[in-house]
């Protein structure tokens, strides 16, 4: 029993590691890999979606769209491959530093966030919430740095 488990976990790891090309978009296809993923990481962009900073009013992001497209993605982060792509997702708002001062308790849509990803390059996205006024409030990438293993944990 506890080999026949082994082997199966072994399975799951090996398949949460294969690429994940998005759906087709006429002939397209954008390629995304978990962070895990050894498989050309040089050649891919790194995109950090799990880190906020609620001092700064940055949310971390769930992204769920990638040109277009509804994909699921992990939620720590993944890696994409270069060019121009947009994203878009959903955030959970800490509103202990940044409260809540517009009257509107009503929040909009965020308009896609467009990003040129270059490879060997890490991207922290968020949603920035830091206005009075939620119209303001907007994706943004918070911090770009040279590297897939940047780590900003100390800033």
């Amino acid at each position: 029993m506890v080999r026949a488990l082994k082997i199966l976990l072994i399975g799951v790891l090996v398949l949460a590691s294969l690429p994940a090309p998005a759906q087709s978009v006429v002939g397209e296809q954008t390629l995304v890999l978990p962070l895990s993923s050894e498989l050309a990481t040089n050649r891919m962009a790194k995109v950090v979606t799990f880190m906020g900073r609620p001092a700064d009013c940055l949310a971390p992001l769930a992204v769920n769209t990638i040109d277009g497209k509804k994909r699921t993605v992990p939620a720590r982060g993944f890696l994409i491959e270069p060019g121009l792509h947009t994203v878009n997702g959903r955030a959970t708002l800490d509103l202990t530093n940044c409260p809540l001062s517009d009257s509107n308790l009503y929040i909009s849509s965020a308009a896609d966030l467009e990003v040129d990803f270059q490879p060997g390059t890490t991207y922290y996205l968020g949603y920035q919430h830091q206005s009075a006024n939620t119209e303001d409030w907007q994706l943004v990438v918070w911090h770009i740095g040279e590297g897939l293993n940047t780590d900003t944990s100390t800033r």
